[in-house]
């Protein structure tokens, strides 16, 4: 079966929106500040400057272009990517107060993943919506005309492409498993939102999977699941994360794959380490797990914290590995950490070698 992944290649990283002249005409009549203190000056001007830009450009329907959309996150992630995580606090208080967010939760997604509460079926907007349009998000004909061109702009981006990768990603694995156990591949899927790619496996589809359970710390998530994959045999459970942590894990028994597409990225290092430890000891000899991770590098990080309140924990090739270097070294256990086409999601792959 042919995965769609995507490459995709970043926006303009370096591009940003002009500074106002006003900066310099206060820095030519009176002594400059130290450099600190004009960065953090510099800053602020150019927030003030990046939300007016927006909301002109929204507000206006022969001003609007993808362009205009695309600058907006562009400025968000310099803004971001400048300040420190007080100074971010700031400006998204201040990015949160403007009318332009408004104009952007027009876009159903952004919007519902914005007032979700953490830990809530949001998860499923924030992370299975931006992979697989077609799943949780309202028809675009439900939209107003501003929230259907934003919602074909946020589809369109990077972030979107490479969560889309993602998916196919995992359900290639599962096909693989499926193919290479001759009794049966029994799967496992923690934090499975709406399990996206369930619907591009080919052994899903077939039926071929002798076990697959879906675990999910949101009754909506999982109930979601048992409504499209019911036909499948697909058990669908309700499992706080913190049973996993805490001994749970020995009620599901073992497993061929377990793989998780966003687990990590709400767990701080030492409950990651310890979630990956409890998933190792699920596994049958030669099992895998695969876990993903978005990037630090994430262009849309700004977009997604200011405008959906959606706060991963973001993961690069180091920090995985480290992670897994820990389960390598005291249960030898083979790692790999790849990188996804469009370089914005780290996987990490756990080979069980025990007996």
């Amino acid at each position: 079966m042919a995965y769609p992944i995507r490459d995709s290649s970043f926006f303009g990283a370096d591009r940003r929106l002009p500074l106002s002249s006003f900066v310099e005409r206060i820095f030519s009549r009176s002594p400059r500040p130290t450099a600190a203190l004009e960065n953090n000056l510099r800053e602020f001007v150019h927030i003030d400057e990046i939300l007016a830009h927006g909301h002109r450009a929204l507000s206006d329907k022969s001003f609007f272009s993808s362009a205009a959309f695309d600058e907006l996150i562009d400025g968000l992630a310099s803004v971001r990517a400048h300040a420190g995580a007080q100074e971010w606090a700031v400006a998204v208080s201040t990015i949160r107060r403007h009318p332009l967010l408004a104009l952007l939760h027009q876009e159903d997604l952004m919007r519902r993943a914005y007032h979700a509460p953490p830990g809530s079926a949001g998860d499923v907007v924030r992370l299975s919506g931006m992979a697989d349009p077609e799943s949780t998000t309202r028809p675009a004909e439900a939209l107003t005309e501003l929230g259907v061109r934003l919602r074909e702009r946020l589809m369109a981006l990077p972030l979107a492409q490479s969560m889309m990768n993602r998916t196919a990603i995992l359900a290639r694995a599962i096909d693989r498993t499926a193919d290479t156990v001759a009794a049966g591949a029994e799967v496992l899927a923690i934090g499975c939102g709406d399990l996206a790619e369930a619907r591009l496996s080919a052994a899903v589809g077939a039926g071929r999977m002798r076990r697959f359970v879906a675990l999910d710390h949101d009754f909506q998530a999982t109930e979601i699941v048992e409504r499209a994959y019911g036909h499948a045999r697909i058990n669908a459970i309700h499992t706080p994360t913190y049973a996993l942590l805490n001994g749970a894990s020995n009620a599901f028994g073992r497993f061929d794959l377990i793989y998780s597409a966003s687990l990590l990225e709400r767990l701080e290092t030492r409950a990651a380490a310890q979630a990956l430890g409890a998933m190792y000891s699920m596994l049958k000899p030669g099992g895998k797990i695969v876990v993903a991770n978005l990037a630090p590098t994430v262009l849309e990080a700004g977009l997604i914290e200011a405008v959906m309140n959606w706060w991963p924990i973001y993961r690069d090739h180091g920090a995985l590995s480290d992670l897994g270097a820990e389960i390598a070294q005291t249960r030898g256990a083979g790692v790999k950490v790849t990188l996804e086409p469009g370089d914005n999601i780290y996987l990490l792959e756990l080979i069980c070698s025990c007996a």
